[in-house]
């Protein structure tokens, strides 16, 4: 695994495979290309979860159950991508976090994962409830210069 790990969260999943955001897809597309080639992608099993619950059927134009099968089990074997999960613990952080930091619950529960992973830089387009939480750098791809991606 790259030093350079960082989480992919769900909307940058799904927009590298949404081919109703031609521009986002390209620059997520490009993101994933990056980690398939040289590893340090993190997700969470609810990154996972949420993905194959918007590809299939929340975005414009699903992909089927099976494509979207292959490609959760790719990275579910790969050793590009690390998967981490919550534990017992990860419940009183999360709510911890909620309370200091007024965050969404399931964003926290996300941060907290990735604080006990010592994971620190978050890839998402959901800027504002995550730039709360300290100890995480968050990186919006498709506000940065081109070449200014974590990990490049």
């Amino acid at each position: 695994m790259a030093e350079e790990s960082r989480l992919i969260d769900t909307n940058v999943l799904v927009y590298a495979y949404d081919a109703s955001e031609k521009a986002k897809r390209r620059i997520a597309h490009d993101l994933l290309d990056r980690i398939w080639d040289e590893g340090g992608g993190v997700v969470t099993l609810q990154n996972l979860s949420k993905f194959f619950v918007a590809v299939t059927g929340k975005v414009q134009k699903p992909i089927s159950v099976s494509a979207a099968r292959t490609i959760v089990s790719d990275i579910l074997r790969s050793a590009r991508w690390l998967v981490i999960d919550r534990q017992a613990a990860t419940m009183l952080r999360t709510i911890d976090l909620v309370e200091r930091t007024r965050v969404p619950f399931w964003d926290g529960l996300i941060a907290a994962c990735m604080l006990e992973h010592e994971i620190d830089t978050l890839v998402t387009e959901n800027e504002r409830d995550l730039k709360k939480i300290p100890g995480i750098t968050v990186f919006n791809p498709y506000k940065a210069k081109p070449g200014s991606q974590p990990g490049c």
